[in-house]
């Protein structure tokens, strides 16, 4: 939506990319205690400091060595041996960073994230973003069918179930508006409702945040699908209204 508008140069869009960023680095590193913590029996003080203190360290290590070597050398990048070399460089490093995260006890979802954090820092990020965005349109539908096969749809078609949905999706809209509102309100009345609605949206990493709780046996298979519900409502519901909130703000008034 931002992209569409022609507003990711706003402050608005700034703001909003950048806590998003903020927001699934956090999601990433409850994801790495759940996954640190699913062969456990028992959860005590300091087997979970043990377990945050590992995912925070192989994070900050990952992220801070990998930007500082990829801003440095990227002469793969810069000469590739031919036009897929820098993807299949990315590949690389994508999937061994995924394996390297799997083998310290996360997920390697993890490994993946931060592979990304790293390839943004090389100077051709723009073309990597396109040439992953053919292979995103091959492998994402397939994330949405496994997702939506592990959901069984007999909860969903239950009054009560329903209305967890709704509660817990109101309780999301809310409290991003609201929360994130505040954080904002030095934009005014009108950015800072911009930046709380454009926070909305519980995308694919909180559905798979989910999927692994589940897994892990965290909680029972109808909280994921109350879980899931609430994703698929705030990624349809906010966008048309945060296109409308930057489509008034943009608009030239009119004497």
């Amino acid at each position: 939506v931002l992209q569409e508008l022609g507003a990711l140069g706003r402050k608005e869009a700034r703001i909003i990319l950048g806590a998003a960023v903020i927001d699934d680095v956090l999601a990433m590193l409850l994801l790495a205690v759940v996954s640190g913590l699913q062969t456990n029996a028992g959860i005590d003080v300091l087997n979970l400091l043990k377990v945050l203190g590992g995912a925070v360290g192989f994070v900050a290590v990952v992220a801070l060595l990998g930007t500082y070597v990829m801003k440095r050398s990227s002469r793969l990048l810069d000469a590739p041996i031919d036009h897929e070399s820098p993807l299949t460089i990315s590949f690389v490093i994508c999937l061994s960073l995924a394996v390297a995260s799997a083998h310290v006890g996360l997920a390697a979802i993890i490994g993946a994230f931060l592979a990304g954090m790293v390839l943004a820092e090389t100077p051709h990020r723009e073309c990597l973003e396109h040439d992953f965005a053919r292979v995103s349109a091959i492998l994402v539908p397939f994330f949405f069918i496994v997702t939506g096969a592990n959901v069984d749809v007999r909860f969903l078609a239950s009054g009560p179930v329903l209305l967890s949905v709704a509660v817990v999706t109101v309780l999301a809209i809310v409290g991003k508006v609201v929360g994130c509102g505040l954080g904002a309100r030095s934009l005014g009345r009108q950015g800072a409702l911009t930046v709380g609605v454009g926070m909305v949206p519980r995308g694919e990493v909180g559905v798979i945040v989910a999927g692994i709780g589940q897994q892990a046996g965290v909680f029972p298979p109808v909280v994921y699908a109350v879980i899931v519900g609430m994703s698929l409502l705030t990624s349809i519901v906010a966008p048309p209204v945060l296109k409308r909130l930057l489509s008034k703000e943009a608009a030239p008034s009119v004497n």
